[in-house]
Formats: structure tokens, C-alpha cells, sequence
């Protein structure tokens, strides 16, 4: 009986032994199976991301590659514009022709413009996608929007900067006595590329790039490089301010006019926050009683903007660190923003600074143009 014991117990071994031998093997097949499809994914990904940056990185270098991988991909140009002669039913004269296509050829080059920019953000967006940890990946993204910056208000650049033909005179009149209907379209806006998503755009759909999934970057537009600019460019210079935050400031500026095409809108509502925080920069990178003077006048030119009350509070505050440490009062101390909101000067952008020494009163004449946008 021990015999045949020991026998089932050795059966038993056995045929646990060959169970096991047995699934091992089917689990190194698994991994197996799994290996080949990794190296597989990362073959063909390697192939796409070679292909998609191949494309891309040409027309991010040069709007007229932009504008033909756009047409490669379905992108179509702007309509030209009618002819429209101011002669009635003579011929288009060569200076019309001339305008006209001068004015068509405008219309091309902000779309080209705006689709090398919408490229250049698509090649480090996907970067971030993909290899959001390669080496210098940071410093180039920021050396290319401090590029990319004076280059956007291009494509936003008023009509008047762009030469159009000639109309039909608004007082012309049709033999009823009617006034001539205009003829000639709005100058092209290449606001519906500038507004895509980088998901959503023909080339990122040509390129099929399929990697953006859930990532913040698969969302960036050309509308928003403003605000990428400020927080990846001006904000971190803002930290220890010095003059190139001043420069980064006018850049920023310079994009945030293109985009408003109201001029009072501009003047009263957009510029006056921006100007202000411009100036307490720059009174941070060397401070003194004149930059004070500058910031109180700003006030007083808006004593009803709803920001008021915080420069008031800022200037203040600005004030009891320039006593502090100069250990004395500031020429403009005795005029508080909050005693002179009511003695608004007959003209916001000419500041007068008087400053006492000794004996003897300085005063000084300063003019504070805001940016204009010339209206459309």
C-alpha cells in the first residue's frame, strides 16, 4: 500500500511539474506576444512622429511651405477680389489691376503668416506630447515664442496697413439717383485658422497626428499666443523686473492691439491694465520719484476705471517702499492718488512733474502716448 501511495504522490508531482512548465510557457508567450506589439506601436510611432515632424518643421520656417502644406491638405486660398472700376463700364485701368491683385496678394500673406505660426506651435506642442522630457525642450519653446510674437500682430494688421484698390466713391450715384452700393469685400480675416484648436486643424488631420488625446496642447490656438507668450515669457520676467521685462511688456502689447479692432474699446478698457502694470514694472527696475508721478497721473486720467481702486492701493504701497528706503517722502507724497482723482489733466497722456531742490522747483513735461489701432 506505501508503494502504490508513493507512486500516486509521485504521479501527482509529475503532473504538477508539467502544469507548471506548462503555464510558464504560456506566460512567456504572453510577454512575448506583448514585446512584438510594444516594439511594433514604437516602430510605427517612430515613423509617424518622422513623417508628421518631416512636413511640419519646412512650413514652420517659411510661411509660403505653410501655405502649401495647407493646400496639400484641402486649405483653400482666399477669394479674390471683383474687379471694381471707377469708370463705369471703361476697363479695369492698370493701377486698379495693379491694387487689386496687390490687395488679393495681401489677403495670401496673412493667411500664410498665420498658418506658419499655427505649424511652429503645432511642432512644440506635439513635442510636449511625446517628449515632454527631451533636454532643452523649455529654453527653444521660449526662444521661438519671443519670435513668434513679433511676427502675430502681422496677421491682424489693420486695412489701412494693407493697401486695398480703390472703391467706388461712397457719393457716387446710379442714374435713379441711388447711392452705389460698395462692391468691394472686408479685407480676409484668418480668424477661422487662427481660432482652431491644433486638433481640429487640416494639417494636424493630413499629418495624422493622433497623439494629442486629453493633453492641454492638442487645445492651443494661434489666438492664444498671447497668452502663452505672457506666461511662458513676460510673467517670469516679471519676477525680478529689469529692462528686457519692459521690452517683453511692449511685445506682449503690441499683440494684444492687433487683437482689438475697436480703437475705443482699446483706448478705454484693454490698454489702460496693461499700461498700468507696465509702468509699476518699470518703476521696479529703478525706481524713482518721477515713475511715481507717472503712476499717479495714470490714475488720475481714469479715476472711474473699475481697476482705480487697486492702483490706488499699488501706488501707495509703492510709496511707503520708496520712503523706507530713501528715508524720506517722495516728491508726490503730497498729492495722494485718492486727493487728486477729481483734478484729471485737460490731456491723460501729458504728465507734469515738478520736483523740489532746494531752492530751486524742476518741472517737467512728459508725453504718454498710448498704442492707437487705427480703425478698419
Amino acid at each position: 500500500m506505501r508503494f502504490f501511495g508513493s507512486a500516486w504522490i509521485a504521479a501527482g508531482v509529475f503532473v504538477l511539474q508539467v502544469g507548471v512548465v506548462s503555464a510558464q510557457s504560456t506566460l512567456d508567450a504572453l510577454q512575448q506576444d506583448l514585446d512584438e506589439a510594444k516594439q511594433h506601436h514604437e516602430e510605427v510611432t517612430a515613423e509617424t512622429l518622422s513623417n508628421f515632424f518631416s512636413q511640419l518643421d519646412p512650413a514652420m520656417a517659411s510661411p509660403d511651405a505653410a501655405i502649401a502644406l495647407y493646400q496639400q491638405a484641402g486649405g483653400a486660398l482666399p477669394d479674390p477680389s471683383p474687379v471694381v472700376k471707377a469708370n463705369g463700364d471703361e476697363d479695369e485701368t492698370a493701377t486698379e489691376k495693379e491694387q487689386r491683385l496687390a490687395f488679393d496678394q495681401a489677403n495670401v500673406t496673412r493667411l500664410a503668416t498665420a498658418l506658419q505660426l499655427q505649424c511652429g506651435l503645432m511642432h512644440y506642442a506635439a513635442l510636449f506630447v511625446v517628449k515632454p522630457k527631451q533636454a532643452g525642450l523649455h529654453d527653444d519653446w521660449v526662444a521661438w515664442l519671443k519670435t513668434a510674437a513679433q511676427t502675430y500682430p502681422k496677421i491682424n494688421a489693420p486695412t489701412s496697413d494693407r493697401n486695398p484698390p480703390p472703391d467706388k466713391k461712397k457719393n457716387d450715384k446710379t442714374d435713379d439717383g441711388t447711392p452705389v452700393a460698395e462692391t468691394r469685400p472686408p479685407p480676409f480675416n484668418p480668424v477661422d485658422e487662427e481660432n482652431k484648436a491644433l486638433t481640429d486643424t487640416l494639417i494636424s488631420k493630413f499629418l495624422a497626428f493622433g497623439a494629442w488625446g486629453d493633453k492641454e496642447q492638442g487645445g492651443w490656438s494661434v489666438h492664444g499666443l498671447p497668452g502663452l507668450y505672457r506666461a511662458n515669457v513676460l510673467e517670469p520676467l516679471r519676477t525680478k523686473p529689469t529692462e528686457a521685462t519692459l521690452a517683453a511688456w511692449d511685445t506682449y502689447i503690441a499683440m494684444a492691439n492687433a487683437d482689438e479692432p475697436d480703437n475705443d474699446k482699446w483706448n478705454e478698457v484693454v490698454y489702460p491694465p496693461l499700461q498700468f502694470d507696465r509702468a509699476c514694472d518699470d518703476y521696479l527696475v529703478t525706481p524713482s520719484t518721477e515713475k511715481l508721478e507717472v503712476l499717479v497721473d495714470l490714475i488720475k486720467a481714469r479715476p472711474t476705471n473699475p481697476h482705480a481702486d487697486d492702483w490706488i492701493a499699488r501706488v501707495s504701497a509703492l510709496m511707503g517702499d520708496y520712503r523706507a528706503s530713501h528715508g524720506r517722502a517722495p516728491a508726490t507724497a503730497t498729492q495722494t492718488p485718492a486727493a487728486t482723482t477729481n483734478a484729471a489733466p485737460s490731456n491723460p497722456n501729458v504728465t507734469v512733474t515738478t520736483v523740489q531742490q532746494g531752492d530751486m522747483t524742476i518741472v517737467t513735461t512728459h508725453t504718454n502716448s498710448a498704442p492707437t489701432n487705427p480703425s478698419p
